[in-house]
Formats: C-alpha cells, sequence, structure tokens
C-alpha cells in the first residue's frame, strides 16, 4: 500500500521503497569497508544510515524494518567478501558512494522536484 503524500509530494510507491532499501544496502557495503579500512570508530556511513532512518522511517514498521535488513545484509555480505584493506576495497567503498549518490539524486529528483517556474518565488 502506497504511503500517503506530504503537502504536494508524490505518493510513495514501489520504486521508491526499491530505491530506499537500495540506499540502505549501499550505505551498510560502505560501512563494512570504511570500519575494515579505518576501525570500529569510523561511523561515516552508519550516521548517514542513520539520517535516512530518522527522515525516512523514524517509527518501527515495515520500511523501517527492511531499510534495517537491508544494511545489515549487505554489510555483512560485504565484510565476508573483503577480509583486507587493499585498493580492491577502496574502489569498492568507491563505488558503493557513486552507487549511493546515483540512487539518492534519483530518489531527491522524484520527491523534491525543482520548481522551474521563473519569477515565481520558489527556491532555486
Amino acid at each position: 500500500m502506497p504511503a500517503l503524500p506530504q503537502g504536494n509530494l508524490p505518493v510513495r510507491g514501489p520504486d521508491y521503497f526499491r530505491d530506499a532499501a537500495d540506499l540502505a544496502g549501499v550505505l551498510g557495503g560502505a560501512h563494512a569497508i570504511r570500519v575494515l579500512c579505518n576501525g570500529n570508530e569510523d561511523q561515516y556511513w552508519r550516521r548517514y544510515m542513520a539520517d535516512l532512518l530518522t527522515t525516512e522511517a523514524p517509527e518501527p514498521g515495515n520500511l523501517r524494518s527492511s531499510l534495517v535488513s537491508s544494511f545489515n545484509e549487505t554489510y555483512s555480505q560485504t565484510a565476508d567478501q573483503f577480509r583486507i584493506c587493499d585498493g580492491r576495497a577502496v574502489e569498492a567503498e568507491a563505488r558503493y558512494a557513486r552507487r549511493g549518490e546515483e540512487i539518492a539524486g534519483r530518489l531527491a529528483t522524484h520527491y523534491f522536484p525543482k520548481d522551474t517556474r521563473r519569477g515565481g518565488g520558489g527556491f532555486e
């Protein structure tokens, strides 16, 4: 069931839920590599995940569970795949970052479209 729209925002449909889960997974994979390379103190990508949960799924429910599951599953898979921090791991983190940027951009473009009117008092 699609979530109710807020204001003039589009309804959250299957594409939104897929992208949100994909983004959570990307953050989990990037976090696994960052922890491998920099230690447990480095929570850079995990903080992004916390922000995603706060913004998109602040209350317990299916969406929050799905996002957390996606983060944790990809974290575990990536931690199993990369056992040492080498160039391959660093490049994988960069790929995760690029993929996350792509997904976040798609979500932002769809759910927060830019007002293309000129002089209409909108933000630029």
